[in-house]
């Protein structure tokens, strides 16, 4: 244990202490600074660049993925006009192709095709 009572018997101050431990772990201090800097930086740099990107559900991915490699005895209907993503290597028909244009002015995205429910019976019936 350090003893921080000078010769002359009186205490030393608070500051004086601070100043002596400084002086003897100096090069740690620093150190160890210099890492916690780092670390504050970076995660200062993750959370600007997570504010900047747009924000999407994390689910949407997944529901695309299985909502495409999904096999069951009924298919899942939706109610409203939609895109969905065909599996790899597939392409939407030339008829949803034109029909998604002229419904909303946009081309459809490769792998993907459009959906029109209730007038389609079989929801993989562009992806055949």
């Amino acid at each position: 244990m350090t003893d921080f009572t000078p010769e002359d018997g009186e205490p030393t101050s608070f500051a004086e202490r601070a100043k002596d431990l400084y002086r003897k772990h100096r090069e740690r201090i620093l150190a160890v600074g210099g890492a916690v800097g780092i670390v504050a930086l970076s995660a200062v740099a993750v959370i600007a660049r997570n504010a900047m990107e747009p924000s999407v559900p994390e689910d949407t991915e997944d529901q695309e993925q299985t909502s495409a490699t999904e096999t069951t005895d009924e298919p899942r209907q939706s109610p409203i006009p939609h895109l969905r993503k065909l599996p790899e290597g597939q392409n939407a028909s030339e008829e949803r192709k034109a029909q998604h244009k002229a419904e909303t002015g946009a081309d459809l995205a490769p792998g993907t095709t459009w959906v029109h429910p209730p007038e389609d019976e079989d929801p993989g019936e562009a992806a055949a």
